[in-house]
Protein backbone atom coordinates (compact mmCIF):
# COMPACT_ATOMS: atom_id res chain seq x y z
CA UNK A 1 0.00 0.00 0.00
CA UNK A 2 1.36 3.61 -0.91
CA UNK A 3 1.57 5.93 1.77
CA UNK A 4 -0.92 7.90 0.78
CA UNK A 5 -3.39 5.48 0.67
CA UNK A 6 -2.60 4.31 3.97
CA UNK A 7 -2.73 7.94 5.38
CA UNK A 8 -6.24 8.30 3.82
CA UNK A 9 -7.97 5.27 5.28
CA UNK A 10 -5.89 6.16 8.04
CA UNK A 11 -7.71 9.11 8.55
CA UNK A 12 -10.97 8.18 7.71
CA UNK A 13 -11.34 6.25 10.94
CA UNK A 14 -10.91 9.69 12.72
CA UNK A 15 -13.98 11.30 13.78
CA UNK A 16 -12.96 15.12 14.50
CA UNK A 17 -11.88 16.77 11.57
CA UNK A 18 -10.16 18.99 13.48
CA UNK A 19 -7.69 16.42 14.35
CA UNK A 20 -7.13 14.59 11.43
CA UNK A 21 -4.24 16.83 9.47
CA UNK A 22 -2.36 17.08 13.23
CA UNK A 23 -3.09 12.75 12.98
CA UNK A 24 -2.10 12.60 9.20
CA UNK A 25 1.12 15.36 9.15
CA UNK A 26 2.86 13.35 12.47
CA UNK A 27 2.10 9.69 11.08
CA UNK A 28 3.64 10.71 7.36
CA UNK A 29 6.51 12.33 9.31
CA UNK A 30 7.15 9.17 11.18
CA UNK A 31 6.73 7.02 8.10
CA UNK A 32 9.01 9.48 6.26
CA UNK A 33 12.21 9.23 9.35
CA UNK A 34 11.82 5.35 9.18
CA UNK A 35 11.79 5.69 5.67
CA UNK A 36 15.16 7.32 5.65
CA UNK A 37 16.66 4.92 7.78
CA UNK A 38 16.42 1.76 6.16
CA UNK A 39 17.94 3.85 3.14
CA UNK A 40 21.02 5.06 4.75
CA UNK A 41 21.01 1.30 6.18
CA UNK A 42 21.56 0.51 2.31
CA UNK A 43 17.98 -0.57 1.25
CA UNK A 44 16.52 0.19 -1.86
CA UNK A 45 14.15 3.34 -2.04
CA UNK A 46 10.71 1.76 -3.04
CA UNK A 47 11.39 -0.79 -0.38
CA UNK A 48 12.10 1.56 2.33
CA UNK A 49 9.26 3.03 1.56
CA UNK A 50 7.48 -0.19 1.28
CA UNK A 51 8.38 -1.31 4.47
CA UNK A 52 7.80 1.81 6.62
CA UNK A 53 4.32 1.86 5.62
CA UNK A 54 3.92 -1.67 6.57
CA UNK A 55 5.52 -1.41 9.41
CA UNK A 56 2.69 0.90 10.64
CA UNK A 57 0.38 -1.68 11.04
CA UNK A 58 -3.27 -1.85 9.83
CA UNK A 59 -4.67 1.64 8.82
CA UNK A 60 -8.07 0.99 10.35
CA UNK A 61 -6.95 -0.44 13.39
CA UNK A 62 -4.75 2.02 13.38
CA UNK A 63 -6.90 5.39 12.61
CA UNK A 64 -9.33 3.72 15.61
CA UNK A 65 -6.96 3.69 17.91
CA UNK A 66 -5.81 7.58 17.38
CA UNK A 67 -9.03 8.65 17.18
CA UNK A 68 -9.69 7.65 20.50
CA UNK A 69 -6.97 9.62 21.38
CA UNK A 70 -7.35 12.18 19.31
CA UNK A 71 -11.04 13.93 20.03
CA UNK A 72 -12.77 16.65 21.96
CA UNK A 73 -12.04 16.02 25.95
CA UNK A 74 -14.69 18.10 28.35
CA UNK A 75 -12.87 18.40 31.86
CA UNK A 76 -16.71 17.64 33.49
CA UNK A 77 -15.24 18.17 36.85
CA UNK A 78 -14.78 21.79 36.10
CA UNK A 79 -18.31 21.84 34.59
CA UNK A 80 -19.78 20.56 37.80
CA UNK A 81 -17.30 23.32 40.23
CA UNK A 82 -18.70 25.68 37.40
CA UNK A 83 -22.37 24.29 37.84
CA UNK A 84 -22.26 24.44 41.88
CA UNK A 85 -20.25 27.90 41.91
CA UNK A 86 -22.90 29.50 40.01
CA UNK A 87 -26.12 28.05 41.88
CA UNK A 88 -24.62 29.40 45.11
CA UNK A 89 -24.51 32.86 43.18
CA UNK A 90 -27.50 32.59 42.04
CA UNK A 91 -29.13 31.43 45.43
CA UNK A 92 -27.71 34.44 47.27
CA UNK A 93 -28.56 36.86 44.48
CA UNK A 94 -32.56 35.73 45.20
CA UNK A 95 -31.77 35.88 48.71
CA UNK A 96 -30.93 39.47 48.68
CA UNK A 97 -33.42 40.87 46.41
CA UNK A 98 -36.43 38.85 48.62
CA UNK A 99 -34.67 40.20 51.93
CA UNK A 100 -35.24 43.93 50.54
CA UNK A 101 -35.93 45.47 47.49
CA UNK A 102 -32.83 47.31 46.26
CA UNK A 103 -35.25 49.71 44.63
CA UNK A 104 -36.72 53.15 45.62
CA UNK A 105 -39.72 52.24 43.08
CA UNK A 106 -43.54 52.28 45.08
CA UNK A 107 -44.25 48.89 43.73
CA UNK A 108 -41.58 46.83 45.79
CA UNK A 109 -43.10 43.44 45.09
CA UNK A 110 -43.10 43.82 41.18
CA UNK A 111 -39.05 45.06 41.21
CA UNK A 112 -38.21 42.30 43.48
CA UNK A 113 -39.56 39.96 41.22
CA UNK A 114 -38.31 41.46 38.07
CA UNK A 115 -34.56 41.11 40.12
CA UNK A 116 -35.06 37.83 41.28
CA UNK A 117 -36.26 37.07 36.83
CA UNK A 118 -33.02 38.74 35.85
CA UNK A 119 -30.86 37.05 38.48
CA UNK A 120 -32.05 33.76 36.83
CA UNK A 121 -31.87 34.66 33.45
CA UNK A 122 -28.12 36.56 33.68
CA UNK A 123 -26.78 33.14 34.83
CA UNK A 124 -28.50 31.10 31.92
CA UNK A 125 -26.64 33.69 29.79
CA UNK A 126 -23.45 33.46 31.62
CA UNK A 127 -23.71 29.41 31.50
CA UNK A 128 -24.73 29.70 27.59
CA UNK A 129 -22.31 31.71 27.24
CA UNK A 130 -19.38 29.05 28.47
CA UNK A 131 -20.87 26.51 26.48
CA UNK A 132 -20.61 28.97 23.34
CA UNK A 133 -17.13 29.87 23.61
CA UNK A 134 -16.09 26.17 24.59
CA UNK A 135 -17.42 24.82 21.64
CA UNK A 136 -15.45 27.06 19.67
CA UNK A 137 -11.57 26.85 18.84
CA UNK A 138 -9.35 28.61 21.00
CA UNK A 139 -6.25 29.05 18.48
CA UNK A 140 -8.07 31.35 16.45
CA UNK A 141 -6.79 34.38 19.31
CA UNK A 142 -3.06 33.24 18.12
CA UNK A 143 -3.69 34.49 14.74
CA UNK A 144 -3.56 38.17 14.41
CA UNK A 145 -2.74 39.29 18.12
CA UNK A 146 -1.23 42.27 18.00
CA UNK A 147 -3.93 43.88 15.57
CA UNK A 148 -6.89 42.98 18.36
CA UNK A 149 -4.60 44.58 20.77
CA UNK A 150 -4.08 47.58 19.43
CA UNK A 151 -7.71 47.54 18.60
CA UNK A 152 -8.39 46.72 22.37
CA UNK A 153 -6.67 50.29 23.04
CA UNK A 154 -7.92 52.14 20.54
CA UNK A 155 -12.02 50.91 21.88
CA UNK A 156 -10.57 52.32 25.43
CA UNK A 157 -9.84 55.64 23.67
CA UNK A 158 -13.36 55.68 21.83
CA UNK A 159 -15.28 55.05 25.32
CA UNK A 160 -13.34 57.91 26.79
CA UNK A 161 -14.23 60.10 24.40
CA UNK A 162 -18.16 58.76 24.04
CA UNK A 163 -18.81 58.24 28.09
CA UNK A 164 -20.99 61.32 28.44
CA UNK A 165 -23.21 59.91 25.63
CA UNK A 166 -23.04 56.37 26.97
CA UNK A 167 -26.54 55.30 29.45
CA UNK A 168 -24.89 55.39 32.97
CA UNK A 169 -24.96 51.42 33.20
CA UNK A 170 -22.39 51.20 30.52
CA UNK A 171 -20.54 54.62 31.81
CA UNK A 172 -18.21 52.94 34.12
CA UNK A 173 -18.00 49.31 33.50
CA UNK A 174 -17.59 49.24 29.17
CA UNK A 175 -13.79 49.86 29.57
CA UNK A 176 -13.14 47.75 32.49
CA UNK A 177 -14.79 44.82 30.40
CA UNK A 178 -12.72 45.47 27.70
CA UNK A 179 -9.75 45.49 29.69
CA UNK A 180 -10.62 42.06 31.20
CA UNK A 181 -11.10 40.94 27.49
CA UNK A 182 -7.16 42.14 26.44
CA UNK A 183 -5.93 40.17 29.06
CA UNK A 184 -6.35 36.31 27.27
CA UNK A 185 -4.86 38.59 24.08
CA UNK A 186 -2.17 39.61 25.78
CA UNK A 187 -1.15 35.91 26.43
CA UNK A 188 -1.33 35.41 22.70
CA UNK A 189 0.96 38.87 22.01
CA UNK A 190 3.10 36.61 24.31
CA UNK A 191 3.28 33.69 22.00
CA UNK A 192 3.35 35.35 19.05
CA UNK A 193 6.43 37.25 19.90
CA UNK A 194 8.04 33.71 21.85
CA UNK A 195 11.76 33.00 20.13
CA UNK A 196 12.74 36.36 19.23
CA UNK A 197 15.25 36.86 22.42
CA UNK A 198 14.89 40.23 23.99
CA UNK A 199 13.20 42.45 20.78
CA UNK A 200 10.51 39.90 21.33
CA UNK A 201 10.14 40.85 25.15
CA UNK A 202 10.50 44.74 24.67
CA UNK A 203 7.88 44.45 22.08
CA UNK A 204 5.66 42.55 24.58
CA UNK A 205 6.47 45.09 27.28
CA UNK A 206 5.85 48.08 24.82
CA UNK A 207 2.30 46.75 24.03
CA UNK A 208 1.53 45.92 27.70
CA UNK A 209 2.86 49.32 28.53
CA UNK A 210 0.31 51.33 25.55
CA UNK A 211 -2.68 49.19 27.03
CA UNK A 212 -2.03 49.77 30.74
CA UNK A 213 -1.62 54.18 30.10
CA UNK A 214 -4.40 54.02 27.63
CA UNK A 215 -6.45 52.37 30.40
CA UNK A 216 -5.41 54.65 33.18
CA UNK A 217 -6.31 57.38 31.17
CA UNK A 218 -9.71 56.40 29.57
CA UNK A 219 -11.82 55.32 32.28
CA UNK A 220 -12.86 55.77 35.85
CA UNK A 221 -12.17 52.31 37.67
CA UNK A 222 -8.92 51.37 38.92
CA UNK A 223 -9.88 47.79 39.08
CA UNK A 224 -9.24 46.65 35.52
CA UNK A 225 -5.79 48.39 35.94
CA UNK A 226 -4.59 46.75 38.88
CA UNK A 227 -5.99 42.72 37.26
CA UNK A 228 -4.92 43.48 33.67
CA UNK A 229 -1.18 44.67 35.43
CA UNK A 230 -0.85 41.65 37.77
CA UNK A 231 -2.19 39.18 34.96
CA UNK A 232 0.13 40.52 32.52
CA UNK A 233 3.10 39.94 34.57
CA UNK A 234 2.02 36.69 35.44
CA UNK A 235 2.09 35.88 31.47
CA UNK A 236 5.51 37.37 30.73
CA UNK A 237 6.93 35.45 34.27
CA UNK A 238 5.80 32.23 32.97
CA UNK A 239 7.06 32.99 28.85
CA UNK A 240 10.64 34.41 30.59
CA UNK A 241 11.14 30.79 32.64
CA UNK A 242 9.90 28.74 30.34
CA UNK A 243 12.92 30.64 27.85
CA UNK A 244 10.96 32.10 25.06
CA UNK A 245 13.09 35.20 24.95
CA UNK A 246 16.59 33.83 25.79
CA UNK A 247 18.42 31.89 28.31
CA UNK A 248 18.78 35.05 30.52
CA UNK A 249 16.32 34.86 32.84
CA UNK A 250 17.21 36.57 36.00
CA UNK A 251 18.06 40.20 33.79
CA UNK A 252 14.83 39.61 32.06
CA UNK A 253 12.73 39.26 35.05
CA UNK A 254 14.12 42.11 36.36
CA UNK A 255 13.45 43.91 33.28
CA UNK A 256 9.65 43.85 34.04
CA UNK A 257 9.64 43.35 38.11
CA UNK A 258 11.70 46.45 38.67
CA UNK A 259 8.97 49.00 36.66
CA UNK A 260 6.13 46.60 38.38
CA UNK A 261 6.98 47.87 41.44
CA UNK A 262 8.72 51.93 40.56
CA UNK A 263 5.53 52.84 38.99
CA UNK A 264 3.49 52.06 41.35
CA UNK A 265 5.96 54.22 43.90
CA UNK A 266 6.06 56.92 41.65
CA UNK A 267 2.62 57.11 40.88
CA UNK A 268 1.61 56.85 45.05
CA UNK A 269 4.35 59.59 45.37
CA UNK A 270 2.38 61.69 42.75
CA UNK A 271 -0.93 60.90 44.53
CA UNK A 272 0.19 62.84 47.94
CA UNK A 273 2.24 65.37 46.73
CA UNK A 274 -0.80 66.50 44.87
CA UNK A 275 -4.59 66.22 43.73
CA UNK A 276 -4.16 64.24 40.87
CA UNK A 277 -2.19 66.29 38.09
CA UNK A 278 -0.62 64.96 35.28
CA UNK A 279 -0.13 61.53 36.29
CA UNK A 280 -3.15 61.05 37.79
CA UNK A 281 -6.65 62.49 38.26
CA UNK A 282 -8.24 63.66 41.49
CA UNK A 283 -10.67 60.28 41.06
CA UNK A 284 -7.45 58.24 41.11
CA UNK A 285 -4.58 59.63 43.49
CA UNK A 286 -7.72 59.84 46.14
CA UNK A 287 -8.37 55.91 45.78
CA UNK A 288 -4.51 55.56 46.47
CA UNK A 289 -4.56 57.83 49.30
CA UNK A 290 -7.05 55.18 50.76
CA UNK A 291 -4.83 52.24 50.29
CA UNK A 292 -2.01 53.67 51.84
CA UNK A 293 -2.93 55.63 54.79
CA UNK A 294 -6.35 53.50 55.25
CA UNK A 295 -7.76 57.07 56.16
CA UNK A 296 -11.69 58.56 56.70
CA UNK A 297 -11.77 57.65 52.51
CA UNK A 298 -12.15 54.24 53.57
CA UNK A 299 -15.78 54.49 54.63
CA UNK A 300 -16.98 50.74 53.53
CA UNK A 301 -14.12 49.64 55.17
CA UNK A 302 -15.23 50.62 58.57
CA UNK A 303 -18.67 49.70 57.55
CA UNK A 304 -18.01 45.88 56.70
CA UNK A 305 -16.19 45.41 60.01
CA UNK A 306 -19.35 46.73 61.94
CA UNK A 307 -20.96 43.82 59.98
CA UNK A 308 -18.07 41.26 60.95
CA UNK A 309 -18.64 41.99 64.46
CA UNK A 310 -21.85 40.11 64.38
CA UNK A 311 -21.08 37.48 62.01
CA UNK A 312 -21.74 33.56 63.13
CA UNK A 313 -21.11 30.21 62.02
CA UNK A 314 -24.81 30.01 60.72
CA UNK A 315 -25.78 33.37 59.91
CA UNK A 316 -28.20 35.56 61.50
CA UNK A 317 -30.40 35.85 58.50
CA UNK A 318 -30.02 39.58 58.08
CA UNK A 319 -28.29 41.68 55.17
CA UNK A 320 -26.52 44.84 54.94
CA UNK A 321 -28.81 46.84 53.03
CA UNK A 322 -28.90 49.59 55.00
CA UNK A 323 -24.80 50.19 55.37
CA UNK A 324 -23.46 49.08 51.73
CA UNK A 325 -24.69 49.70 48.50
CA UNK A 326 -25.20 47.20 45.72
CA UNK A 327 -24.35 44.41 47.06
CA UNK A 328 -25.80 41.99 45.10
CA UNK A 329 -22.94 43.33 42.81
CA UNK A 330 -20.13 44.33 45.11
CA UNK A 331 -20.64 43.15 48.43
CA UNK A 332 -21.78 39.26 47.65
CA UNK A 333 -19.13 37.90 50.26
CA UNK A 334 -20.31 39.84 52.93
CA UNK A 335 -23.66 39.41 52.40
CA UNK A 336 -23.47 35.63 52.80
CA UNK A 337 -20.87 35.91 55.92
CA UNK A 338 -23.92 37.65 57.96
CA UNK A 339 -26.83 36.04 56.51
CA UNK A 340 -25.47 32.40 55.58
CA UNK A 341 -22.74 32.15 58.16
CA UNK A 342 -19.17 31.68 57.92
CA UNK A 343 -19.73 27.45 57.43
CA UNK A 344 -21.74 28.40 54.10
CA UNK A 345 -19.53 31.20 52.88
CA UNK A 346 -16.05 29.45 53.55
CA UNK A 347 -17.58 25.84 51.58
CA UNK A 348 -18.89 28.12 48.67
CA UNK A 349 -15.10 30.18 48.23
CA UNK A 350 -13.44 26.28 49.32
CA UNK A 351 -15.44 25.17 45.89
CA UNK A 352 -14.00 28.44 43.50
CA UNK A 353 -10.31 28.10 45.26
CA UNK A 354 -10.58 24.48 44.14
CA UNK A 355 -11.96 25.36 40.71
CA UNK A 356 -9.12 27.97 40.26
CA UNK A 357 -6.35 25.33 41.62
CA UNK A 358 -7.72 22.21 39.18
CA UNK A 359 -7.57 24.71 36.43
CA UNK A 360 -3.82 26.31 37.11
CA UNK A 361 -2.94 22.18 36.79
CA UNK A 362 -4.67 21.75 34.50
CA UNK A 363 -3.18 24.55 32.00
CA UNK A 364 0.63 23.88 32.94
CA UNK A 365 -0.16 20.48 31.91
CA UNK A 366 -0.64 21.53 28.41
CA UNK A 367 1.73 20.77 25.44
CA UNK A 368 0.02 23.18 23.43
CA UNK A 369 1.92 26.55 24.68
CA UNK A 370 -0.78 28.67 23.35
CA UNK A 371 -3.63 27.10 25.13
CA UNK A 372 -1.05 26.78 28.08
CA UNK A 373 -0.34 30.51 28.07
CA UNK A 374 -4.31 31.49 27.37
CA UNK A 375 -5.56 29.35 30.10
CA UNK A 376 -2.71 30.68 32.53
CA UNK A 377 -3.78 34.30 31.98
CA UNK A 378 -7.63 33.52 31.98
CA UNK A 379 -7.22 31.50 35.22
CA UNK A 380 -4.97 34.46 36.88
CA UNK A 381 -7.17 36.69 35.89
CA UNK A 382 -9.84 34.88 37.33
CA UNK A 383 -7.84 34.33 40.41
CA UNK A 384 -6.92 38.12 41.24
CA UNK A 385 -10.47 38.91 40.42
CA UNK A 386 -11.38 36.84 43.44
CA UNK A 387 -8.80 37.69 45.89
CA UNK A 388 -9.47 41.29 45.56
CA UNK A 389 -13.13 40.90 46.26
CA UNK A 390 -12.35 39.06 48.30
CA UNK A 391 -10.11 41.34 50.13
CA UNK A 392 -12.67 44.02 50.23
CA UNK A 393 -15.55 42.09 51.13
CA UNK A 394 -13.62 41.23 54.53
CA UNK A 395 -12.50 44.81 55.25
CA UNK A 396 -8.49 44.53 54.55
CA UNK A 397 -9.38 47.12 51.62
CA UNK A 398 -11.98 48.51 49.49
CA UNK A 399 -11.04 51.01 46.43
CA UNK A 400 -11.80 49.47 43.42
CA UNK A 401 -15.44 50.58 41.81
CA UNK A 402 -17.28 48.06 39.91
CA UNK A 403 -15.72 45.09 40.76
CA UNK A 404 -17.22 41.46 40.89
CA UNK A 405 -16.88 37.72 41.65
CA UNK A 406 -16.83 35.25 39.35
CA UNK A 407 -19.92 33.50 39.52
CA UNK A 408 -21.08 35.20 42.53
CA UNK A 409 -21.85 38.63 41.75
CA UNK A 410 -25.54 40.25 39.80
CA UNK A 411 -25.13 41.60 36.41
CA UNK A 412 -25.40 40.71 32.64
CA UNK A 413 -22.17 41.95 31.93
CA UNK A 414 -20.38 40.01 34.83
CA UNK A 415 -21.69 36.92 33.74
CA UNK A 416 -20.62 37.65 29.78
CA UNK A 417 -17.16 38.65 31.05
CA UNK A 418 -16.64 35.74 33.55
CA UNK A 419 -18.76 33.22 30.68
CA UNK A 420 -15.71 34.09 27.92
CA UNK A 421 -13.39 33.66 30.53
CA UNK A 422 -14.21 30.38 31.97
CA UNK A 423 -15.06 29.36 28.64
CA UNK A 424 -12.16 29.86 26.83
CA UNK A 425 -10.31 27.61 29.87
CA UNK A 426 -12.59 24.80 29.08
CA UNK A 427 -12.09 25.32 24.96
CA UNK A 428 -8.61 24.75 25.80
CA UNK A 429 -8.98 22.02 27.83
CA UNK A 430 -11.38 20.29 25.62
CA UNK A 431 -8.74 20.86 22.41
CA UNK A 432 -6.21 19.26 23.91
CA UNK A 433 -5.33 16.51 22.12
CA UNK A 434 -7.07 18.48 18.53
CA UNK A 435 -5.02 21.34 17.86
CA UNK A 436 -1.47 21.36 16.61
CA UNK A 437 1.08 23.65 17.24
CA UNK A 438 2.18 23.58 14.37
CA UNK A 439 -1.03 24.81 12.97
CA UNK A 440 -1.10 27.91 14.53
CA UNK A 441 -0.18 31.16 12.76
CA UNK A 442 0.69 34.24 14.41
CA UNK A 443 -0.38 36.80 11.08
CA UNK A 444 -1.54 40.02 11.19
CA UNK A 445 -4.20 42.11 9.90
CA UNK A 446 -1.95 45.10 8.93
CA UNK A 447 1.47 45.91 9.57
CA UNK A 448 2.11 46.62 13.41
CA UNK A 449 4.27 50.00 13.92
CA UNK A 450 5.85 47.23 17.25
CA UNK A 451 6.66 45.05 14.00
CA UNK A 452 8.89 47.89 12.50
CA UNK A 453 11.32 48.09 16.24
Amino acid sequence: MEMHEYLDTLSEQIRCKKARPMVVEEIENHINDQAEAYIKDGMEKDAAWDKAVTEMGDPVEAGVALDRVHRPRMQWELVILIALLSLAGLVIQIVIFKTGCLSNDSNVTTVRDDFIVNAVLNTLIGLAVIAVVCALDYSFLGKHPVAVWWAGCICLLVCHFVQNSLPYSLRFTLGYYIVTFMTPMFAAVVFCYRGKGMKGLLKCILLYAVAILTAVRAFLTAGGVVELSIAALFILTIAILKGWFGEKKAGRLALIWIPAVVLPGILTASAFRTEGGALLSDYQAARIRAIVTQSEESYYIKTIKEEMDHVSLLGNKELPLESLPAIQNDYVVTSMLTYFGVIFTVAVLAIAAYFLWKAFRLSFKQKNQLGSMISLGCVCLLFVKSMLYLLSNIAVFNVFAQMSMPFLSYGLGNAVVNGVLVGLLLSVYRNTDIVSEKRIRSRYVFRSPIQKI
